[in-house]
């Protein structure tokens, strides 16, 4: 046997990679069924991948992409969600390239982002909660459902973190077994957090955001608690031997409303009159004022005179709601919803 997986040094850098595993309906490769809406979002990226490579992980294949030695020990038996977030880990200290999660719609190709990355001699950029100053009341500062980063980078250090940090043990440990504050985001935010933290002491901080609390989140579960608190005295200055770019998710692909009607926003319809009452920043009253006021003048602009665009892709969450209970002929028959009309963009 080799030392090196077999796709290594036979993969481009710019590549989309994407997972999914389903006991019944998506085993492997070789036998998978991807739920209607996602087959959707996953033809939005292979209609816009641009330069990009665009690869949908199975379970199956991790073996030919990275070794066993980057992964938890007993990535088998993890839930999905836990999977993909080692796999991503581990491909994209190897080989470079963007980590998105599969139930997001693209509308435009990443090349932008990627270029920009590039030129501005950046090895990462992705999403953090709180970048734009804005409190977010959820114990968590990354968002890993968007990663775009060189190859060995950051992640090299994210996947050493995730094996030690996983040890021998079958689920991620919790504080009770001197393991993670928040089990679920271990492979994810709890690993990032801290090694983005290295190049800049002053990010925003969970444990410092006073809408934390009870009955949805707890500071005790943040990121933070995963490392000690850097300064110039210990251990030393921040990192300049690379740079990382980050934006906030909620001025881009997580659209203000994205968890109303119970994560149902792809079911509202653009020429709705119904009342929603979307309050915050991007404040809408009614249905067709979120896609005139939010949705639309997001989608047209940019980060800044001379910046890429702020909305490249949608992210559903919880798999889209009431979507996930159609099925494609359904999903694309009412042609007055916001996901046919994010398709007809796509």
């Amino acid at each position: 046997l080799g030392r090196e997986p077999e796709m290594y040094g036979r993969v481009r850098e710019k590549t989309i990679w994407a997972y999914w595993y389903h006991p019944v309906d998506c085993p492997s490769s070789k036998r998978c069924v991807l739920p209607p809406l996602v087959q959707l979002c996953s033809e939005s990226v292979e209609r816009n991948r641009g330069s990009f490579d665009y690869k949908v992980m199975h379970f199956d294949e991790i073996d030919k992409y990275v070794t066993r030695l980057e992964m938890p020990f007993h990535i088998t038996g993890m839930k999905p969600a836990i999977q993909k977030d080692a796999l991503m880990n581990a491909l994209l200290a190897r080989y470079g390239g963007v980590a998105m999660d599969i139930s997001s719609i693209l509308l435009r190709p990443l090349d932008e982002y990627w270029e920009e990355m590039v030129a501005s001699g950046a090895t990462f950029r992705g999403y953090m909660y709180r970048a734009g100053g804005m409190d977010w009341g959820n114990s968590e500062n990354m968002a890993v459902w968007f990663l775009m980063s060189r190859r060995e980078g950051v992640f090299s250090t994210a996947v050493r973190d995730q094996v030690w940090g996983m040890g021998d043990y079958r689920l991620p440990p919790n504080k009770q077994q001197l393991g993670y504050h928040n089990p679920y985001f271990a492979m994810g935010d709890q690993t990032l957090t801290p090694i983005l933290s290295m190049f800049n002491y002053s990010l925003p901080r969970c444990i410092e955001d006073p809408t934390v609390g009870p009955p949805w989140s707890w500071k005790d579960m943040c990121p933070e608690y995963e490392f000690p608190r850097w300064s110039g005295a210990m251990p030393g200055p921040p990192r300049n031997d690379a740079r990382i770019l980050l934006r906030e998710p909620r001025e881009g692909p997580q659209l203000p409303f994205s968890f109303a009607d119970d994560f149902s926003m792809g079911t509202w319809r653009v020429d709705s009159d119904e009342v929603v009452n979307c309050t915050g920043p991007w404040p809408c009253l009614t249905q067709r004022d979120c896609w005139e006021r939010v949705f639309l003048p997001r989608y047209r602009a940019r980060a800044g005179p001379g910046r890429t665009h702020a909305l490249e892709f949608v992210k559903l969450f919880n798999s889209g709601g009431d979507l996930k209970k159609l099925t494609r002929g359904e999903l694309l028959s009412d042609r007055g919803t916001f996901l046919y009309h994010w398709l007809r963009l796509a």
